[in-house]
């Protein structure tokens, strides 16, 4: 060693160091070196596919995330992977349980457009107006004030969003309505803001044109309903099923959860409170106020879970107030012509006052809906005259759901 020169040492030294760094060391001080099995994927098939959809349009999970590539190498478990997607599941469901809202931490996420339309033919009913309703212009003939020939019943595009997590608003106009014998109007159906006290949403006050609490028919969405339209007898309550007020709504979690699913799955109508406390003018859609009263609406209803994950809903509905009645809004002769009951056309303000119960049983794939009202308020009679008097009436609907392939279902009901 004494003549290698330093170069040459150096050299030497650098191969042992190298040499000791290849030498497996042991695991501990107690024995040798062992393999450590690592946990490997139960081979149960590939996780979802990329771009799915879940909860009657929500995006899905996505299938390429940091846990999937986790799966697929081996790193976690099935059991690991389910866990973590279901709480993902839970955190999007929890976000968007609230009835057609859906927050995100990202603003362009949170406003959502959808809409519908529904096209009609009618050549119904005879010349003299004997088959007419006054919820429908569908029905009946011009005569009676009934819109005939090929027309769009209705037309609408919503724009919602969750701009906060206690702030959200529900925008929906109709581009199709009938207004003073001009068809294809533009209207304002829903123009509502809701605010949360909590951060599980189950305590919300809503404000501006909204639904009116006096039936399970007037909680129904057209673009959910099976029946082309509302029974006349529960929803002669509100004109259009809206009025302009104020509501306090409760909604548990539990709750919040079965009317979501209701809604995505079961043509319900969605969440408008376990408990629904509403002041509104009474005097319809769109309809200025014409009096100093006011009407008192309380709604009060359960989603019960039955054996088997069945779910179905029942509840009530009271109201009273004042409403501005205005007659002679169409020719003398017709069928639309009314009187005051001392026989003349001045408008009067008549009370009006309604106690609803109702049962909904959602197609699963069998169910039926049972609703009736009674009461007390305007009545027209067949002489033309309208008289405070005694409401009562009601429907009872049956519905089936047919499956009939992966994508496709058809429905079929009778009221």
């Amino acid at each position: 060693m004494r003549n290698m020169t330093v170069p040459r040492l150096l050299a030497v030294l650098t191969m042992v160091v190298l040499l000791c760094g290849a030498v497996a060391v042991p695991a501990s001080a107690e024995g040798p070196a062992v393999d450590t099995p690592q946990p490997q994927a139960v081979p149960v098939g590939p996780p979802p596919a990329p771009g799915g959809m879940i909860r009657g349009g929500e995006k899905a999970i996505e299938g390429t995330s940091l846990e999937d590539l986790l799966l697929e190498k081996g790193v976690i478990t099935m059991d690991d992977w389910i866990r973590i997607k279901a709480e993902e599941e839970r955190k999007v469901s929890e976000r968007a349980v609230v009835a057609e809202f859906t927050g995100s931490p990202r603003w362009y996420e949170r406003l959502t457009m959808f809409g519908y339309g529904m096209f009609r033919y009618n050549r119904l009913g005879q010349p003299n107006g004997q088959l007419r309703t006054y919820h429908d212009v569908s029905v009946g003939d011009a005569a009676s004030g009934a819109q005939p020939g090929f027309f769009f019943r209705r037309i609408r595009w919503v724009v919602t969003g969750q701009v906060s997590d206690h702030v959200a608003f529900f925008l929906q106009p109709d581009l199709a309505s009938q207004i003073s014998g001009n068809t294809h109007a533009v209207s304002l159906r829903d123009a509502y803001g809701n605010f949360y006290f909590d951060k599980n949403k189950e305590y919300r006050v809503r404000v501006g044109l909204q639904r009116v609490p006096c039936s399970f028919d007037n909680w129904q969405a057209s673009r959910v309903r099976m029946a082309i339209d509302r029974a006349d007898a529960t929803n002669s309550c509100a004109p259009s099923e809206r009025d302009m007020g104020i509501s306090f709504m409760w909604t548990p979690k539990i709750a919040q959860h079965r009317y979501k699913q209701m809604l995505d799955y079961m043509y319900g109508p969605g969440d408008y409170g376990v408990v629904n406390i509403m002041v509104d003018n009474a005097e319809g859609n769109n309809v200025a106020e014409a009096n100093d009263d006011k009407r008192l609406s309380l709604r009060l209803s359960w989603p019960f879970e039955l054996p088997g994950g069945r779910l179905m809903e029942a509840g009530m509905n009271v109201n009273r107030g004042q409403k501005r009645i205005n007659f002679g809004t169409a020719a003398a002769g017709r069928t639309l012509f009314s009187f005051n009951e001392s026989g003349n056309t001045q408008a009067r303000d008549m009370r009006d006052e309604r106690l609803n119960f109702y049962v909904y049983y959602p197609p699963q794939p069998w169910g039926f809906i049972a609703e009736y009202v009674t009461g007390r308020g305007p009545r027209r009679d067949g002489d033309g005259r309208v008289r405070y008097s005694h409401l009562y009436g009601g429907y009872v609907q049956g519905h089936y759901q047919w499956k009939y392939s992966d994508t496709g279902l058809a429905n079929f009901y009778t009221r």
